[in-house]
């Protein structure tokens, strides 16, 4: 129903793969929708690390010299798309469910060549179209910066982009400049994410939002350092849900403020007359 990109145009850490994750849980606890999430970053296992413990048998790794098992996985979705057999059905074979009928995750592509990394990713438009008629939402981790074909290919097929930059004049600036200057980011259907902000920073959501010439305040993802536990621990899902049936007040404002961000999205994708 909905393509919805979480995106940065600088190669560089900024909180974006974080606050996928924390709207992802929130969306898929909070609101009645079917959501599936698309890691399409190069060699990073930050979502498949926030859910499941890793397990990497180096015995099996040797005796296949590297090679990638394309029976599993994003790479036999790939598989699929390249021989025209991706359909809404097959691609929910290949993700992992976070909770049934709610979340499910596509995992990152496990090839660690980048020149492999981006022909495959340029197949991820058919791949995420044939979903799109399976999900409610698509919420897609983009590879950062701007220089990728395949980058740009998934930009301009998403319903909403989320340009999520952290609470630092660099990145603020470069949004600022590719919003001026580049003409998807300066469309409609861009909002700005404020991720990893803080109240103390001189760069919080307020002074953000007055900055970058916003009409209201921004979205925002806080940093709440028992998140950043649980992401690191394979435990965010526990996080969620043991949040959600406590009557504690302890990390109130962090989930506030992701549901805003959510909110955000969902009345956004609206204005724009993607979902009812």
């Amino acid at each position: 129903m909905a393509i919805v990109t979480f995106w940065n145009g600088l190669e560089k850490e900024n909180g974006q793969t974080l606050s996928i994750i924390a709207i992802a849980n929130q969306m898929a606890i909070e609101h009645n929708y079917r959501i599936l999430v698309v890691d399409a970053c190069f060699h990073d296992k930050t979502i498949e690390k926030a859910f499941w413990k890793i397990k990497e048998n180096k015995t099996i790794k040797q005796l296949n010299a590297g090679k990638i098992d394309v029976s599993s996985g994003a790479e036999g979705l790939v598989s699929a798309v390249a021989s025209n057999k991706a359909t809404p059905e097959i691609v929910t074979n290949y993700t992992r469910i976070v909770y049934k009928n709610r979340l499910d995750i596509l995992l990152g592509l496990k090839t660690e060549i980048p020149e492999e990394h981006e022909k495959s990713l340029m197949l991820y438009k058919d791949l995420i179209n044939a979903a799109n008629k399976y999900y409610d939402f698509i919420l897609v981790d983009l590879q950062k910066g701007f220089s990728k074909p395949s980058t740009k290919a998934l930009l301009q097929q998403s319903n909403l982009i989320v340009y999520t930059m952290p609470p630092n004049l660099l990145n603020i600036d470069n949004y600022l400049e590719l919003r001026e200057t580049n003409e998807l980011v300066g469309s409609n259907k861009v909002i700005p994410l404020l991720a990893k902000c803080d109240e103390e920073s001189s760069y919080n959501v307020r002074n953000t939002s007055r900055y970058i010439r916003e009409k209201g305040i921004i979205s925002c993802i806080p940093y709440n350092v028992r998140f950043m536990e649980a992401t690191n621990e394979s435990r965010v899902s526990a996080f969620f849900t043991a949040s959600k049936l406590s009557s504690s007040k302890n990390g109130e404002n962090f989930f506030d403020e992701v549901e805003k961000a959510c909110m955000a999205i969902i009345n956004k994708l609206k204005a724009l007359n993607t979902i009812q």
